[in-house]
């Protein structure tokens, strides 16, 4: 079996289990919670005019009186399939409920996972020219500092500055789920600047350590004697090396953006799919709440993969030692 297809099946064998965890988490987490869907979902003025048999009968029809574990197997057996079933209140499929908010938030979250790497590629290659330098010395603080910043600080802070001080864009979008693409992209240019800051400040830092020591390296020193121009030498040969400590936080950057995406469309009211998890978890819909956490988890999973696939090209050490083993 190759290199590649061993790491592929050991990944897709670990994803598995990940997958049931997070499942099996998220259930008992909304399980926990006072209430049921039912009583998140009929105002309180309004439960007092219904009888203990009128809920109950409510509560089978909605499937709410069954085990806690039946419920469970019910539903994990329709997300390993992709069949996300109804939600609990509306028997709206959870799929049409969720498609609007998840491509809105698939577009803002793209543009995010694209420019971010772009621009701590730029920065990191800046940065690691002069080590100890004023331009490593400025450029690293300001991103430690807004590494250090949350989400909803930085979404806050841009909201006071670009929406209220300078007016160069509204403070909350208004515009419906069902926008066309185009429209919400339009609208995604500070949601989108926002969600970038801890992704472009976390990839700077990872690829800054390995340029530093790539261009450090005894190779690239022979190289540099031998007369291999300077530009070369930092994106032909430092680079590719560089990459691997920033493709090996792969998963760590990209959970970064589905969980600060839930943050940053609170702050600015974008009709994406954290708004949707939010009054998903209020009303206790935990069809939908199972959906949106194993599409986020899937998509980390698949992150990683690709990244662990990409070390596995870049960096021929990884290749010897696995086909040692």
């Amino acid at each position: 079996m190759s290199t590649v297809l061993a790491l592929i099946v050991r990944r897709l064998a670990l994803s598995g289990v990940i997958l049931v965890l997070v499942s099996g988490i998220v259930f008992i987490g909304t399980e926990i919670l006072p209430g049921d869907a039912l009583d998140a979902t009929i105002p309180a003025d309004e439960l007092m005019y219904y009888s203990d048999e009128d809920l109950a009968r409510m509560r089978a029809e909605l499937g709410l009186d069954k085990p806690a574990a039946e419920r469970f197997l019910n539903v994990f057996r329709g997300l390993i399939t992709f069949d996300f079933g109804v939600t609990l209140m509306t028997r709206e499929s959870v799929i049409n409920s969720i498609i609007h908010p998840l491509l809105n938030s698939l577009i803002m979250a793209s543009v995010a996972i694209v420019l971010t790497p772009l621009v701590a590629i730029a920065l990191g290659i800046w940065a690691s020219l002069k080590p100890g330098g004023r331009t490593d010395g400025i450029v690293s603080g300001a991103t430690l500092f807004a590494y250090s910043m949350p989400d909803f600080v930085v979404g806050n802070v841009f909201v006071i500055v670009f929406a209220i001080w300078l007016g160069l864009a509204p403070a909350v979008l208004l515009i419906t789920e069902s926008a066309p693409w185009y429209q919400i992209l339009a609208v995604s240019i500070l949601p989108v600047l926002a969600l970038t800051v801890s992704g472009v400040a976390y990839q700077f830092r990872l690829l800054r350590a390995g340029m530093v020591e790539a261009l450090a390296s005894e190779f690239i020193e022979r190289s540099r004697l031998s007369g291999v121009p300077e530009w070369r030498l930092v994106i032909i040969h430092a680079l590719p090396a560089a990459l691997i400590p920033m493709l090996n936080g792969t998963a760590q950057f990209v959970a970064g953006i589905i969980s600060g995406v839930v943050v940053i469309e609170a702050v600015f009211k974008f009709p994406g799919i954290g708004i949707e998890l939010i009054r998903s978890v209020s009303q206790r819909e935990v069809p939908t709440v199972q959906a949106i956490t194993f599409l986020a988890a899937f998509a980390v999973i698949v992150s990683n993969l690709m990244a662990d696939i990409s070390i596995l090209a870049l960096d021929p050490r990884v290749r010897r030692a696995k086909n040692d083993r």
